[in-house]
């Protein structure tokens, strides 16, 4: 008879090293939240994004490869740029491991006061939206609808 013998201290480790990578993903997923945690907290997933900014606007680029962009909804409420959407699963027929999000997910962005709020646009191709937010001097508040083209 075979014994197999138990590395108590290398399986606490790998144990150990387990729940890190899931707190420090619990960690990341809060400090990407945005203003509005608890829609954030509400959602399924959130994606990634990526700002930049030039004398002339900010660039924010969000990766939602696979939604439609009638699933996606982008708004302005009261100075927060809140981007909403859903992921429906991959069909499940064959399905022997999925890695990719899906359902609902909310990201909310403070925007700057120095941000055209009418200039706002969007664009949506190849699974990436892209916000262009022109800069200006002033402020504007309420609730913008922003058309994704």
């Amino acid at each position: 008879m075979a014994r197999h013998r138990f590395n108590t201290v290398r399986d606490l480790f790998t144990l150990q090293e387990r729940m890190n990578h899931l707190f420090e993903e619990a960690a990341e997923r809060r400090s990407r939240a945005g203003e509005d945690a608890g829609e954030i907290e509400r959602a399924d997933w959130i994606p990634a994004a990526d700002i930049y900014e030039d004398e002339r606007e900010y660039l924010l680029a969000l990766d939602l490869p696979g939604i439609n962009r009638e699933r996606l909804d982008v708004s302005l409420d009261d100075g927060n740029l809140v981007i909403r959407g859903e992921r429906p699963p991959a069909e499940s027929l064959g399905v022997r491991r999925t890695e990719r999000p899906h359902g609902r997910f909310a990201r909310s962005f403070s925007l700057p006061d120095a941000v055209e709020r009418a200039r706002i646009t969007a664009d949506y191709k190849d699974g990436v939206l892209l916000l262009h937010l022109p800069k200006r001097a002033g402020e504007q508040r309420g609730r913008v609808r922003i058309d994704i083209r």
